[in-house]
């Protein structure tokens, strides 16, 4: 690709954040999302690092194994045990021993991520998608036994669209149309995608208790929706890795 053209476009995103909300960020630049996301970490709070291909693997061994993202203080502390400091060092394991350290998946990852190798698909951001389920209920009512059974029942609904599509979802929320016809909304945040409808429940049943606190109109209609969706990806074979 066109390093150049990439390191004056990333300059240019620089610029334009500044000038609009006037806050600095830090922009990596180069083959692979994890090479990127490392570069991106190298000067913060206001860097713009490019590393070429050519430049990946000097520009790794200078660094401190905690770089690689995924790698936490535990990682870190083991290999601080096996007197491995930075990325130059950890190269020197083979990936069987790594494997045998840190498990298959991991150890397969961080033998990877040591040599700038990284094969996660960069994918655009879905538009703002979202699924719901609404129902007007058979009687209006705040009582929360009888609304949380209703809103059992929606989240198993909606939970097979969700699947239907292949999807994951970060976002849950609850509606309550009132009697009065006025619109409530609630809505929380999970820390990461789940396609559980375990998690759904749960949450939206929190939601609910939550909304009905200081709730004295009855509810005639009630929603639940997902949103900040992801694609299932397909369960790929670890060794394909190798």
């Amino acid at each position: 690709g066109n390093f150049g053209k990439a390191s004056h476009l990333a300059q240019q995103i620089k610029n334009s954040i500044r000038d609009k909300v006037k806050l600095s960020c830090s922009i990596g630049v180069s083959t692979n999302k994890l090479i990127a996301k490392i570069a991106s970490d190298f000067k913060k709070p206001d860097g713009l690092t490019v590393v070429s291909p050519e430049k990946v693997e000097e520009f790794l061994e200078q660094l401190k194994i905690r770089a690689i993202p995924g790698i936490g203080k535990k990682t870190e502390e083991r290999f601080t045990q096996m007197n491995l400091e930075t990325i130059n060092d950890l190269k020197k394991l083979d990936v069987f021993t790594l494997i045998k350290e840190f498990g298959r998946k991991h150890g397969t990852y961080i033998f990877n991520a040591s040599r700038g190798l990284d094969n996660e698909p960069i994918k655009e951001r879905e538009a703002s998608i979202q699924y719901s389920k609404l129902s007007t209920l058979k009687k209006d009512s705040n009582d929360y036994d009888f609304l949380a059974e209703n809103l059992k029942e929606l989240c198993i609904e909606l939970h097979k669209v969700v699947q239907k599509n292949n999807r994951m979802f970060k976002s849950i929320g609850i509606q309550f149309i009132l009697s009065d016809l006025t619109n409530k909304t609630k809505s929380r945040m999970l820390k990461s995608h789940t396609s559980s409808l375990e998690e759904l429940q749960k949450n939206a049943a929190q939601l609910l208790k939550e909304a009905l606190e200081d709730q004295k109109n009855t509810v005639r209609r009630l929603g639940v929706k997902v949103s900040e969706l992801s694609e299932i990806q397909g369960q790929s074979s670890i060794t394909s890795y190798f």
